[in-house]
């Protein structure tokens, strides 16, 4: 009987950086959470107790990826999650020496089933993000319209012309004001919140989002 495994790859933004957490384990290996399915238990309740237990971690949302069948005698489901560090204490769980974010594309040596789950996850974050309001699962409850932009274009892996992007946020009712403002250098900044819409962005943000589709991966689309 095959061995059932769930690996999660949490993605969030810091520093205008598209981040993954990842975990050192002995022997200076670093990897993704992941561990064996329990009896029991649902894959994707697996998939939130593995970033708790072994991480700190506590995303914000969480679905499914795909489903690995490499090796023969092993099924590896993965997920994706989002979530903000503020969130996230990161505190090494058993048999975890170190947590840490790393940039997406400054990540050390990953084996290739991760290096394959972490460019899955990518490409979906950044083909949803030109459709959906997925990248608000990257912030916290309240935000600004800056903060909103960073998130997106970490997002995206492009730059956005704010004069459009606000407008069409607004347009959209992707997010509505909370109520409050942020004191800065300047005038204080308004502070918004989810507001239930639907951001579709131009052709030329949904071209650079699917561009980046990987070659020759073995897997089943969750």
């Amino acid at each position: 009987m095959r061995s059932v495994a769930v690996e999660t790859v949490l993605l969030s933004v810091r520093d205008g950086t598209l981040s993954v957490l990842l975990l050192r384990r002995p022997g200076n290996r670093w990897g993704l959470p992941g561990t064996e399915l329990e009896t029991g238990q649902s894959l994707e309740q697996a998939a939130w107790d593995v970033l708790a237990r072994d991480a700190g971690a506590v995303p914000t949302a969480i679905e499914q990826l795909y489903t690995f069948d490499v090796p023969a005698d092993r099924l590896t489901v993965a997920y994706l999650a989002l979530g903000t560090p503020e969130r996230s204490p990161l505190t090494p769980g058993p048999g975890v020496v170190e947590v840490r974010w790393f940039g997406v594309s400054e990540s050390p040596p990953l084996d290739a089933p991760d290096r394959m789950a972490l460019a899955v996850a990518t490409e979906r974050l950044r083909g949803k993000a030109a459709y959906a309001p997925i990248a608000l699962a990257m912030l916290p409850e309240t935000f600004t319209l800056a903060e909103l932009q960073t998130v997106y274009e970490a997002a995206l892996g492009t730059p956005l012309d704010t004069r459009n992007f606000r407008r069409d946020v607004l347009a959209a009712g992707l997010v509505e004001p909370s109520g409050g403002t942020r004191a800065g250098p300047g005038r204080p900044a308004k502070l918004y919140r989810a507001g239930g819409g639907l951001l579709s962005l131009g052709e030329r943000e949904r071209r650079l989002a699917g561009s980046l589709a990987p070659a020759g991966d073995t897997r089943h689309e969750g």
